[in-house]
Parts: C-alpha cells; sequence; structure tokens
C-alpha cells in the first residue's frame, strides 16, 4: 500500500488550531487509499484538534510540528513542541474548562502515546482506518440511542 504524509509547522496560537485540522483534512481527502468515511475523517480532526491545542498551551513561543501518515491503513498524527513536560491524562472536575484533550484522544485512537526528543516531545495518535468487521457495525447500529434513567 502506498504511503502519504503530510508535515507542516505552526506558531504556538490559537489559530493553530483550526488551522491544523483544515490542513489534515484537506490532506488526507486527496490520499486514494484513504476510506473515505466522514465518521473516520472527523475522529482524525478531533484528534489533531486535541493534539495541537495540548501543544500550544505547552510549547511556549517555540513553533509546533505536525505529521500526519497514512500507511498500512492506520493514520498516524505526531505533533511536537519544545516543552520536555509530558502530559497527564487525567478526568477534571465537572466544573472544569479543560483538561479532557488527552481522555478524548484515549478514546478515539486506537493507540497514542508521548516521546521525548531532543527538542521537547513529540505526542502521537494512531487512528485505524480499515472498515469495522461487518458484525462490529451491525452491533453499534442496535446500541439503544436513549437510555432510562430509571
Amino acid at each position: 500500500m502506498e504511503a502519504h504524509q503530510l508535515t507542516f509547522t505552526l506558531l504556538p496560537t490559537p489559530v493553530a488550531v483550526p488551522t491544523a485540522r483544515r490542513q489534515v483534512r484537506q490532506a488526507i481527502a486527496t490520499w486514494p487509499a484513504m476510506p473515505a468515511a466522514q465518521e473516520a475523517v472527523h475522529t482524525a480532526e478531533l484528534v489533531v484538534s486535541e493534539l495541537v491545542t495540548n501543544a500550544v498551551s505547552y510549547a511556549g513561543h517555540q513553533p509546533i510540528s505536525v505529521v500526519a501518515h497514512f500507511s498500512d491503513a492506520v493514520l498516524r498524527v505526531e505533533v511536537s513542541d519544545g516543552s520536555r513536560t509530558p502530559p497527564k491524562p487525567a478526568l477534571p472536575d465537572e466544573d472544569s474548562e479543560g483538561g479532557r484533550g488527552l481522555f478524548l484522544i484515549g478514546v478515539l485512537a486506537d493507540r497514542f502515546g508521548t516521546a521525548l526528543t531532543e527538542s521537547g516531545k513529540c505526542c502521537w495518535a494512531e487512528i485505524d482506518m480499515a472498515a469495522p468487521p461487518q458484525a462490529e457495525v451491525a452491533a453499534a447500529l442496535s446500541l439503544p440511542t436513549q437510555r432510562s434513567g430509571t
């Protein structure tokens, strides 16, 4: 299978998040081997958003590097920043305005982690983009959409 890659750098500003999301969405839309499922694209966008948001919070004034790599039905997103402080997954208080990003990435991605680099750290996530088996699709469709409180 042919591999595809996108690499770009952003300044750690609030506009970095929508810029990263847009660039990744536009790139994967052109990769012929990428599954066309909108769910997969939305999942990738959300994972990119959360990784870049964390980098913006901790990068200081140093640029942020984003890499999206698609090969063998796996989309890997890497976001590197200049901080050597690894993120700590935790559930915040219900009134907290932030702190849920890594929890969301853990739910959406099939694998994720952090690696220290010479210049800081790289947070990454992998999403298996292959179509799920039909049995899983049928089971997901049969889940109730509403639950009672009793």
